[in-house]
């Protein structure tokens, strides 16, 4: 890879070292390229690749890393002129593969192998990578512990599990003691990250002196201050350029402003004097002014806005009424009361914690399991114990390492962090970190964006030897995709929301200067305007046959859909980067993003009904398919019958096959008890004599349904759940009947998914249907469930996938889905919350009162994370703009467009460029924010020529459009064909052939068309291809020969093709009882052995069986087959005359030469008068020789054989022998005749089990 083909930026990320670097790369930037040259270049100047650490975030980025470092290894050695150099870069080859290039899981996994003795580990264990097992393990140990817990600790526990759960049940609490685990494992110390979160809540004398009152609780009060301060001065702003009818609302804001900096000057020092000057704030009613004074009246809209009301819940009067009622409704000595027994509570919360860490990890030593968390506790703990063996490990690690390069840097958590920082040189440090914080889109994984911040940010500053790298250079996206990208971005995202300024050098820079102009297309903005419906409850429900778009997800699929149908059907034309040219788009051109997977069933459905392939990728929602669902229920009836709804989807579905009638005349019968209860009474009482068709027919399905339901139980408690599961398979013919339904190749691979899932299961340390099922069950209670098995498919599709599936991935064409989607903030809702850094807030409950008391420490880190939160989904939104490479498409929808504008019209309460806070912070979807940032642009004009545009803006190149659009619409446009719908064909020809004159038409031509032949029938009733060893026995008689010719059936009902094939099926694997080789496997191995026996010299049998080990070894030849070789066979052949001649002129045998030819199709199939006239048809016939020698311009031409010949009739089976392969010398003849251009006069058999060498006539 030449220099030239890199960036100025590109080559110092490629080449500075000597110390720590920090690379920042854009979407698009070419990071992946830049880390392979850095490799290959530390390679080119003598570094061994295995001296050097590089991890990822996945298998499969580790996977590819270490393919491109040897397709580029390999390019280096195809230029590398020095001998030296090649060899050193060929021995990189060989150590490429045990070279550390992985994740930091597979990393942490070879120190523990290596160095287990350091922390007293038993080497044999296994990596818990079932996440099934994990939970049932973790719920049994807590289980356990649960019951000691009630019974040692008494009444502080039970004040605990009752503060975070509720009357039916301790759920809540176990939810918080487990995330609590998770988090604390998180960090590199869990110990003491646990033992500091009651310091958060301690007051050793006063409230105003403690740490949470200082850093948590005043921060958030004084940004809420200085944000409504800029909000009423910008009103006051408006006073003052506006007209003279303004004036006289001056004092007013007047009184705003100073009661607002009256508190930030002098009333944040004390809990009580803040608490009364919030809650003394008056703010003064807008009155008067002239009715028809437009003035006026703009400028009170603006002031409803800016200030709030009832309806405007975001102005800055509501905000700080909110603020005072959420921190301040208690005065210092109660909220310090209220804090001491909150300590009490946390303090026992984490002692329960870490009792239940040590009995889990007592517990997993115990069955020598590690969990992917053990694997990097226990790295940490070799690396960093006092040991003088830990000291030696890491020592070990820091001179075997000369770099450590980290890519994804952005998504590792502090405890990888401190891991490789453990096994990296002090200052100047060996680290080499790439990354893009705008794209650290993994919180749910505790991932900590500060990480690659705060370097990021000491890296800029002179008193630091670690350097940062900007890569702003996108080579993905056409110039309008990073126009669009950096005009939103530039107004959302800033170091306090966002935490990271977009400027200059965060910005995407255009670098994709290959594309032609015309590959620049416009950004569409499509919303669904739905002000008459509401939303349905679920939105993955099935699509009924009369569909009708009766909501805004199914509205937003239909906008989507049609789009993407319109942009098919019109041709439009995207640039091929790999042929340089541009071409038609496809669909499998196009991926549908999506923030959830909610509506992914709502996608397929309508998709396949508007006509559109497509294919969801990782979607979830494994347990809601029909078939899936279908046998859950089935397995929790044979565990339980009395269960009504799981019985009765299993009396409904193919396996049994009751109608809804029939289902109500079982119930109708019985109306009283469970469901089981009726078709077992129904069983019992009935009377074939006195029962009607009807009840008969009913009977004889649950009579079988019974029988087999006691079949299945029987089998459940006798064998393993994979046996139930492929009985039931077997015996219900339910696999086979869901292979017909449609998609049922998707279908098959779900079922076949539940049985493997129920060996992985049972591989456990858990057994038994029941165990499975409450697990099953457990999963989907918490909304928890699996992807789909994906299926292999060659038809262009449409792919779907969420935000942070696509991560890594680019596409010509990006549609964001349901940009209107709410965002999740479940983790700000409950009885607690948790931040890695802040630790945990909760709810107090009074056990006196039984009120519930928000702690200020809860309060402030639900602003924390909900920044946190809000910068995640910034980012998210990031990641997905910079997918598209040439078109990006966002579809949304609404409940009035008039609403939607009135909500992006807050963008006007600043005319910077950057969005004011409140109105970021008042954002809880991708659409408004989106809204927001493109309002103020000029181009916005051509939505709604009412709007004024930004000065700032008046200059920005970026081309976008946004329509909405509405149920009626749609509907007329008829996006959408009902699968119910159809037309009355016979009708409809009537009414076309009405006046049709029948005697003007020649009638020759009707003829000739009705009566049509196809010139080349025979050529559709034969094989195009045959191999030699079907046609073997051409020039024998079939019938002996057991061959068969499949033929076309004599009433024209079956059309096959015409072929010589055997009768003898293989048996099935699964049939098969013996694992002994067969006679053709032992043959086969022979053929190899004389195919690679050096003929330089005689062999010997030492020589022979090396040869066999070798092929063994290399496990060409598998050692069951290479035992029943007979080796003297093969020596023996060497002592006859051909063997001979082979020795004595090597260089003239050729051996195992394949062959194609083309012979007459009347040849073949000589019993068919169809052939028997047939000049043009011809068949391809294949095969391999296994040799032929040259000497005096003649051809020999040999073939080995191994069939057994009867001792005592060596004659007639030697004959036998002859007849069976004559035909097939014969082809063989005529195919070297072809290419050697002349006749071959000599042809000869080698019998191996007699060791005779017979010429054939």
């Amino acid at each position: 890879m030449s220099n030239t083909s890199f960036t100025a930026d590109q080559q110092q990320a490629i080449r500075h070292g000597g110390h720590n670097v920090l690379v920042s790369a854009s979407a698009g930037s070419g990071k992946t390229s830049v880390l392979v040259q850095r490799v290959i270049e530390k390679i080119l100047k003598g570094t061994d690749v295995d001296k050097l650490l590089v991890v990822t975030f996945t298998d499969a980025a580790a996977k590819e890393m270490r393919e491109r470092i040897q397709k580029a290894i390999n390019e280096q050695i195809r230029v590398e002129t020095n001998a030296d150099q090649r060899l050193h870069l060929v021995s990189q080859l060989t150590k490429l593969n045990t070279a550390n290039i992985s994740t930091i899981h597979a990393f942490c996994l070879s120190i523990i192998k290596r160095y287990y003795y350091v922390i007293n580990l038993d080497p044999v264990f296994r990596i818990l990578t079932d996440d099934t097992e994990g939970i049932l393990l973790r719920e049994e140990v807590w289980n356990d512990l649960r019951e000691t817990l009630y019974e040692s600790d008494g009444e502080l526990f039970a004040r605990l599990t009752t503060n975070f759960s509720n009357d039916r049940s301790d759920d809540g609490f176990t939810d918080l003691m487990l995330r609590l685990y998770d988090f604390s494992n998180a960090t590199s110390d869990p110990d003491a990250w646990l033992a500091n979160l009651p310091l958060k809540y301690h007051v050793e004398n006063d409230l105003d002196d403690t740490e949470f009152y200082q850093k948590q609780v005043l921060p958030v009060v004084r940004s809420e201050l200085t944000n409504s301060l800029e909000e009423a001065r910008s009103l006051q702003t408006l006073i003052q350029d506006g007209a003279d009818s303004l004036e006289k609302f001056r004092p007013i804001f007047e009184a705003d402003i100073n009661q607002i900096q009256e508190i930030l000057n002098n009333g944040l020092s004390d809990w009580n004097i803040l608490r009364g000057k919030l809650r003394g704030l008056e703010f003064g009613k807008v009155l008067g002014g002239k009715r028809n004074d437009e003035d006026v009246k703009n400028f009170k809209k603006q002031v409803k806005t800016v200030r709030g009301d009832s309806k405007n819940k975001n102005g800055y009067k509501i905000r700080l009424q909110e603020l005072t009622q959420k921190y301040f409704s208690l005065d210092k000595a109660q909220m310090t009361s209220v804090l001491k027994h909150s300590e009490t509570l946390i303090t026992e919360l984490c002692k329960v914690t870490g009792a239940f860490k040590d009995a889990y990890a007592k517990e997993k030593r115990r069955r020598q399991i590690l969990d992917f968390s053990d694997l990097e506790h226990f790295a940490m703990q070799i690396l960093n114990g006092s040991s003088s063996e830990s000291k030696s490990a890491r020592t070990a690690y820091q001179h075997q390492f000369e770099e450590v390069i980290v890519d994804e840097y952005q998504d590792i958590n502090p405890l990888q962090e401190a891991i490789l920082t453990s096994v990296t040189t002090e200052d100047p440090g060996n680290m080499f970190m790439v990354g893009d914080v705008k794209q650290s889109i993994y919180a749910f994984r505790l991932a900590d964006p500060h990480l690659f911040i705060s370097k990021d940010r000491a890296y800029q500053t002179t008193d630091t030897t670690g350097e940062r790298i900007v890569l702003s250079k996108n080579f993905r996206s056409v110039k309008n995709v990073d126009d669009f990208t950096n005009l939103v971005f530039e107004q959302l995202m800033d170091q306090q929301l966002g935490e990271i300024p977009y400027d200059e050098t965060a910005k995407l820079a255009y670098g994709a200067t290959y594309y032609p102009e015309t590959a620049s297309k416009s950004t569409e903005v499509l919303i669904y305007d739905d002000e008459s419906t509401e939303a349905s409850n679920n939105a993955d429900e099935e699509i009924p046959s009369s569909f009708e778009i009766d909501d805004k997800s199914r509205g937003q699929v239909a906008v989507a859909g049609r789009r993407i149908k319109q942009l098919i059907e019109a041709k439009t034309l995207i640039y091929d980067r790999d042929t340089k040219k541009e071409r038609s788009l496809t669909y499998g051109d196009i991926v549908l993003l999506t923030p959830t997977r909610k509506n992914n069933l709502t996608i397929v459905a309508l998709f396949k009904r508007m006509g559109i392939p497509v294919v969801v990728n990782d979607a979830q929602n494994y347990f809601q398919t029909t078939e899936i669902a279908i046998m859950m229920s089935l397995l929790k009836i044979i565990d339980n019958p009395y269960q009504d709804i799981p019985l009765v989807a299993v009396l409904r579905s193919p396996i049994v096959g009751l109608d809804e009638n029939e289902l109500a005349f079982l119930r109708i019968n019985n109306r009283t008890g469970d469901y089981y209860q009726a078709v077992v009474d129904f069983h019992k009482r009935f009377d074939v004599a006195n029962s009607s068709e009807f009840q008969v027919q009913v009977f004889k399905k649950i009579d079988h349904f019974l029988e087999q339901l006691m079949h299945f139980q029987n089998i459940a408690n006798q064998n393993q759940l994979a046996t139930l599961i492929w009985t039931i398979y077997e015996e219900t013919g339910f696999l086979d009947y869901v292979g017909g339904m449609p998609a049922g190749q998707q279908r098959q691979a779900n079922l076949n998914a539940l049985y493997d899932r129920a060996r992985s299961y049972e591989q456990s340390s858990f057994k038994g249907l029941f165990q499975f099922v409450r697990f099953i069950e457990r999963m989907q209670k918490r909304s928890k469930d699996l992807a789909e098995v994906p299926v292999n498919s060659d038809e262009a599709a449409v792919q779907v996938m969420t935000i942070h599936g696509s991560k890594g991935l680019e596409f010509p064409v990006v549609v964001l889905m349901d940009a209107s989607h709410k965002f999740n903030t479940d983790s700000i809702k409950g009885k607690y919350i948790l931040d890695s850094k802040e630790g945990i807030g909760i709810t107090y409950l009074d056990p006196q009162t039984r009120l519930q008391i928000d702690t200020p420490q809860k309060l402030a880190i639900i602003d924390h994370v909900k920044r946190n939160s809000l910068a995640e989904e910034m980012r998210q939104l990031y990641v997905a703009l910079t997918r598209a490479q040439q078109r990006l498409i966002i579809v949304g929808s609404c409940d009035s467009q008039e609403r939607l504008l009135k909500k992006w019209q807050t963008a006007w309460r600043s005319d910077q460029l950057l969005l004011t806070e409140a109105t970021r912070l008042d954002t809880n979807n991708f659409l408004d924010w989106i809204g927001e940032a493109l309002i103020r642009h000029p181009r916005f004009k051509q939505t709604d020529d009412s709007q004024s545009s930004l000065a700032i803006l008046n200059g920005d190149p970026t081309q976008f459009e946004v329509h909405f659009q509405t149920k009626e619409e749609l509907q007329n446009m008829a996006v959408i064909q009902p699968d119910g719908e159809k037309k009355d064909w016979w009708q409809e020809f009537q009414k076309a052939t009405r006046d049709l004159d029948v005697t003007s038409l020649n009638t020759h031509q009707i003829d000739q068309v009705l009566n049509f032949k196809y010139p080349h029938q025979v050529a559709t009733e034969t094989t195009a291809y045959q191999s030699v060893s079907e046609v073997k026995r051409l020039f024998d008689d079939p019938d002996s020969l057991e061959m068969t010719q499949s033929t076309v059936e004599q009433d024209q009902k079956l059309k096959v093709q015409n072929r010589y094939v055997s009768n003898e099926l293989a048996t099935p694997k699964f049939l098969q009882t013996t694992v002994k080789p067969k006679p053709t496997e032992i043959g086969t191995a022979t053929h190899l052995i004389l195919q690679e026996i050096p003929l330089n010299e005689k062999p010997t049998e030492e020589s022979v069986q090396s040869l066999i080990n070798e092929l063994v070894s290399n496990k060409v030849l598998a050692p069951e087959v290479a035992n029943l070789i007979n080796v003297q066979n093969i020596l023996r052949f060497f002592d006859s005359d051909l063997g001979k001649l082979m020795l004595t002129s090597p260089d003239s045998v050729h051996r195992e030469v394949p062959f194609s030819l083309l012979m007459p199709a009347k040849q073949l199939f000589t019993g068919f008068k169809d052939f028997s006239n047939s000049e043009e048809t011809q068949i391809l016939i294949h095969g391999i020789i296994d040799g032929y020698v040259i000497v005096d311009d003649r051809a020999i031409l040999f073939d080995y054989k191994t069939d057994y010949v009867k001792p005592g009739s060596t004659k007639n089976g030697v004959q036998n022998i002859i007849n069976r392969y004559a035909g097939q010398l014969n082809l063989y003849a005529a195919a070297l005749t072809d290419i050697l251009k002349h006749p071959v006069k000599e042809r000869y058999l080698y019998l191996l089990s007699i060791g005779e060498l017979v010429e054939v006539q």
